[in-house]
C-alpha cells in the first residue's frame, strides 16, 4: 500500500506540473512510465488483499463491496 500511496503522490505532483506545461515531452513521459508502475502495484494489491475503491469490486448479480469481512475485523491478512 505504501507503494501505491507513493506512485499516487508523484503521479498527482507531476499532474500538477504538467497542467502548466503540457508540452514537455520528458514530463509527459515519465508520466506514462510512472502511471504503469502505479497501475501493477495497485492491480496487484487488489488481487491479494481486496478492493481498494469500490470501483475495484467485480460483481454481476451480487454488490460484495460489504459482503466480505473489512480488515480490522480479521477478514484480509
Amino acid at each position: 500500500m505504501r507503494k501505491i500511496d507513493e506512485y499516487f503522490f508523484a503521479l498527482y505532483d507531476l499532474s500538477l506540473y504538467l497542467d502548466t506545461h503540457p508540452d514537455d515531452c520528458g514530463a509527459l513521459s515519465e508520466y506514462h512510465s510512472l502511471i504503469e508502475t502505479y497501475k501493477e502495484y495497485y492491480d496487484e494489491y487488489v488481487k491479494t488483499y481486496g478492493p481498494i475503491a469500490f470501483t475495484d469490486v467485480k460483481s454481476d448479480d451480487y454488490w460484495t463491496w460489504v459482503a466480505e469481512d473489512w480488515p480490522w475485523e480479521g477478514g484480509m491478512a
